[in-house]
């Protein structure tokens, strides 16, 4: 019965009138790319671990390329994870077996390894759903969620039911976030790296070496070499013209502000040293892990209103009283039906706050997708002097796999007869990947 009370959509959330192609967040399919690869990869000088902003690692390898004497506080020169598994909170952990037994030994191991198990990436991050999640709930929830997701961008409750049309709408999705992908990190690329020296002067410029460009075999290509910036120029360097965005070119933006910003920052305080960062990847396949909206909440919402960012924690207080109010009186606790009612009264009063806070009367719904992209990459970052290799392995190219964070704003408008109606569909943006920012959440 719960299951049904969160799938089937209450009378604020209506049929929606947009087709697929405009709900898949402007997003286009790609063009293939026949890209010829040695899967016998040979991994030759590993620098670091496959995070490749391990602090320790980063710590060792700038000594040895004589880089710590001028680093105050190491940090990652190239903010960048190149893995060739996939993040741990993706993976469910085998379930311990238990001993058993009397034995005060057996029981306090069985009590380690039960406590080992669910002190995992995989419960303590949100599993497939990530942060801001207290679990990564049961596979029947997160479908749930999922179906949901789709119905918001516009895809309909049988196409939805039915095998053959939804896996034809996931693969599309799953295509064209593999563009994104790609397109966002060249926009990082030429925005952080490129466009921001060419405006200054010839004689002050920090790129040396610029052998980025669009490559056939690569979607993303950058090989360049920077030369150090002075300390007493940081304090002359802003935080980059592209952090200057209106309200509404910034939700259009391809990558959000945070993400932008790390980057910048990198590049502003990372390299003491003439370094050369080379980083080469094509997308080969998508498989989408998680979709999910967040109703009532969008981040300029939370940014003009941050006491709505713990809007859900407290709707999870107010459930757990409810519960001891019960038990206190003598009854059992909540019911699926009453917990369900209590969920869709929650939801229907944040939509509600939502669209009073608006401008236009409309509800924000932010749906969030997270994306495992499985690509062709070779990363590495070297000294340019020593050759010493500081992050990521030198060598032939490698399988490596990005969890990327897609999140859309979705608007829904009341209407005259307090019904919701009238969906207005945003664009996708990039928020994270590889959880470089512990999943830029902003809900909770």
């Amino acid at each position: 019965m719960l299951s049904t009370i969160i799938i089937r959509r209450s009378s604020y959330i209506s049929k929606y009138r947009r087709g697929i192609s405009s709900s898949a967040g402007q997003l286009s399919r790609p063009t293939n790319n026949n890209t010829s690869t040695n899967n016998n990869t040979t991994l030759i000088d590993k620098a670091t671990d496959d995070t490749a902003i391990s602090e320790d690692s980063t710590i060792a390898s700038i000594e040895n390329s004589k880089l710590a004497t001028n680093c105050i506080q190491p940090r990652p020169i190239f903010p960048w994870i190149s893995s060739i598994e996939p993040l741990p909170r993706l993976i469910q952990p085998e379930k311990p077996s238990v001993i058993g037994g009397n034995n005060p030994e057996d029981i306090e191991e069985d009590n380690d390894n039960i406590l080992k198990y669910y002190e995992s990436d995989y419960f303590t991050k949100g599993g497939p759903l990530g942060q801001g999640w207290l679990s990564p709930c049961e596979p029947w929830f997160r479908g749930a969620l999922y179906a949901n997701s789709m119905q918001l961008l516009g895809v309909s409750w049988p196409a939805i039911v039915l095998p053959w049309t939804r896996n034809d709408w996931i693969h599309n999705m799953e295509q064209s976030f593999m563009f994104a992908f790609s397109n966002g990190v060249n926009a990082m690329i030429h925005d952080t790296y490129i466009l921001s020296e060419n405006s200054k002067d010839d004689n002050d410029e920090k790129i040396s070496e610029d052998k980025t460009e669009t490559s056939d075999e690569y979607d993303v290509n950058m090989d360049i070499t920077l030369n150090p910036i002075k300390l007493e120029e940081n304090n002359k360097v802003g935080t980059g013209a592209n952090n200057t965005f209106s309200r509404e070119e910034e939700e259009n933006s391809m990558l959000q502000r945070n993400l932008r910003q790390l980057y910048q920052s990198a590049k502003q305080h990372s390299h003491p040293t003439k370094v050369n960062i080379c980083l080469k990847t094509v997308p080969q396949s998508a498989q989408i892990e998680s979709m999910f909206p967040v109703f009532g909440l969008s981040r300029s919402l939370v940014e003009d209103h941050p006491n709505l960012r713990h809007t859900y924690r407290n709707m999870l207080k107010r459930l757990q009283e409810k519960h001891k109010d019960a038990i206190f009186a003598g009854k059992s606790r909540l019911n699926p039906i009453e917990v369900g009612s209590f969920i869709m009264n929650g939801l229907q009063e944040v939509m509600e706050r939502s669209a009073n806070l608006s401008s236009n009367n409309s509800a924000s719904i932010t749906i969030v997708a997270q994306v495992s992209i499985n690509c062709t990459e070779i990363f590495c970052v070297q000294d340019a002097e020593s050759g010493d290799i500081i992050q990521g392995y030198g060598g032939q190219p490698r399988d490596v796999t990005h969890l990327v964070r897609f999140e859309m704003v979705v608007r829904e408008k009341m209407n005259s007869e307090d019904d919701w109606d009238q969906m207005e569909l945003g664009r996708w943006q990039i928020t994270d990947w590889d959880d470089i920012l512990d999943g830029n959440v902003f809900f909770t």
